[in-house]
């Protein structure tokens, strides 16, 4: 028996919404974000048996959403990380077709198979979609906000701190480490720091870019078995102030300011990374975020606590040195000292 694939290739190119197999198209539902929709339902080759757009990503809420849609052989998911993770979940649990059509770069979520849900308001990942195809339309994407896509580099820039973050649970735990996939991995974050310039202006040539890093980034993931090169401190800081605030981000950059502040903790030296995101693009200061400093103190204080709870994720700095009042304060502080 063949094993299963573990990542679906994109595929390239312009107007590639026309080119969908009118037979998909026809017997699909869709779950979309509002605005791409629009943008392409003209030149969408069928007419889909629903249109909807997911209210929530709260798994109950969600899943009430999706038994709500009638049959469908097919479902598309054409949008941002919630509209392909929601369609990655129907099809998971319809057993329907899927295809996928990112209209935004802000995260890693369409080139993924793991499926991102809440479950009070906490990030878990369920069940296991892969697209049949993956469809990058460099048309639609350069119609989106250059905002939107610049900050896909958060999931790369991660890299960063994550790095720094396996290294010492390898020292202190003994955790298994891999010098080869790791050099991989900052390998790719070295290929996003030479593309710079090509990413903030959003070209054909940026954007295969962001993909390409995607993709390579998955595959390593893929190979060590779970998300040591990508994923440490810094999302952990970025889930749990989701968690504590209620409120939605722009992924790419609150994980972009996060890693600021991680590598902080980490005494990384964070005047590179600032530089580094102004010739990105990449909003990252916590009021172009949407985060006050006292929500970040909070998140800070409260991540001693949160990840007692949520075991399941690694080994981290903030594991490693805790919190006090004084630390949140004076790495919130580094925002505003540091050029």
């Amino acid at each position: 028996m063949m094993d299963s694939p573990v990542q679906v290739l994109p595929t390239y190119g312009r107007d590639l919404i026309a080119g969908i197999d009118p037979a998909i198209a026809a017997d699909c539902v869709l779950l979309c974000a509002p605005e791409p929709w629009e943008l392409v339902r003209e030149r969408f080759p069928g007419e889909p048996r629903a249109v909807a757009v997911p209210q929530s990503m709260e798994q109950a809420r969600i899943e009430a959403q999706l038994d709500s849609l009638p049959p469908s052989a097919a479902v598309i998911g054409l949008g941002g990380g919630s509209a392909c993770d929601a369609a990655k979940l129907h099809a998971w649990r319809s057993g329907a077709r899927l295809l996928l059509i990112p209209s935004i770069l802000s995260v890693d979520a369409p080139f993924t198979r793991a499926i991102g849900v809440r479950v009070d308001g906490r990030v878990r990942y369920i069940g296991d979609a892969l697209p049949e195809q993956l469809l990058i339309d460099f048309d639609l994407l350069q119609r989106a906000a250059p905002r939107l896509n610049r900050g896909g580099v958060g999931d790369l820039l991660s890299i960063h701190t994550a790095l720094w973050d396996w290294k010492l649970a390898h020292r202190e735990l003994g955790e298994a480490y891999d010098a080869e996939i790791a050099a991989a991995s900052q390998a790719l974050f070295e290929r996003m720091v030479a593309g710079a310039d090509a990413i903030r202006e959003c070209s054909e040539a940026g954007l295969r870019l962001l993909c390409e890093l995607y993709v390579a980034e998955v595959a390593l993931c893929e190979r060590f078995g779970n998300s040591r090169p990508e994923e440490g401190s810094e999302h952990y800081l970025a889930y749990c102030l989701e968690s504590l605030t209620g409120k939605a981000y722009l992924h790419g950059e609150l994980i972009a300011l996060c890693v600021l502040l991680t590598a902080q903790c980490q005494e990384q030296p964070i005047v590179p990374l600032r530089a580094l995101l102004r010739t990105l693009g990449v909003a990252h200061d916590p009021a172009s975020v949407g985060v006050s400093h006292d929500e970040l103190e909070q998140a800070l204080l409260r991540l001693p606590s949160y990840l007692q709870e949520e075991t399941q994720l690694p080994y981290g700095v903030y594991h490693h040195r805790g919190m006090n009042a004084e630390r949140a304060a004076a790495l919130v502080a580094t925002l505003e000292d540091t050029p």
